[in-house]
């Protein structure tokens, strides 16, 4: 009884140690060209998962949103590596960052509609210091948001850009029509990862518009 006793023990900790699963968004994922999330991780421990996929162009973009909480060494090496592949990094509490569809909250997105005749106005207030940075994901999700008191809906977190063009970069009728978007940033994608050290969160996103 005490041999099998200890063989369960053992093999609970030898799962729980192997317990990560490949990261799999469905049939939604096909959407995108391949490569489009290819900084994501390829498995991952599905504890404290949030991800959020969309192909919505008359609310927001398309975007691939994936939130969790790994362990310290596997958040050390994530940070590690996008220091040394990042192009900019920022702080999500910043007041000058270029934010895609920044107008956008949990609570007024279903309000807006790009494909219609005449949408809503918005005032999108660009600014002089937002000139030379890179976009970056308004996270209006309510599994993704933490706070309405900033442009990105995050605190705490420093913002790795990898990746990011202006451009089409998608058949034109996947995506949306540029309204709400900062100038010269009409059409465009971004990539990249936000990492919170205090809350051990890690945000990865791919965002096209």
């Amino acid at each position: 009884m005490m041999k099998r006793l200890m063989s369960i023990l053992i093999f609970i900790i030898i799962s729980s140690c192997n317990n990560k699963r490949s990261l799999n968004f469905g049939e939604d994922i096909n959407y995108f060209d391949d490569g489009f999330i290819e900084h994501f991780p390829k498995k991952i421990r599905y504890h404290n998962l949030y991800q959020a996929i969309s192909q919505n162009i008359s609310i927001s973009h398309p975007y691939v949103w994936l939130k969790y909480y790994p362990d310290q060494t596997e958040l050390d090496s994530i940070e590690n590596s996008a220091k040394a592949l990042s192009v900019a990094v920022y702080n999500s509490e910043d007041s000058c960052l270029v934010v895609i569809d920044k107008h956008l909250t949990a609570q007024n997105w279903i309000k807006y509609d790009k494909k219609i005749r005449k949408p809503r106005k918005v005032e999108i207030g660009e600014l002089n210091c937002q000139e030379g940075k890179y976009p970056v994901p308004n996270f209006f999700k309510e599994w993704i948001f933490e706070t309405n008191l900033t442009l990105t809906k995050l605190e705490g977190y420093k913002m790795y850009v990898l990746e990011s063009e202006k451009g089409i970069f998608m058949i034109p009728e996947k995506l949306p029509n540029g309204v709400y978007t900062p100038k010269g940033w009409e059409h465009g994608y971004s990539k990249g990862v936000a990492i919170n050290n205090e809350t051990g969160a890690v945000i990865y996103w791919a965002d096209i518009w």
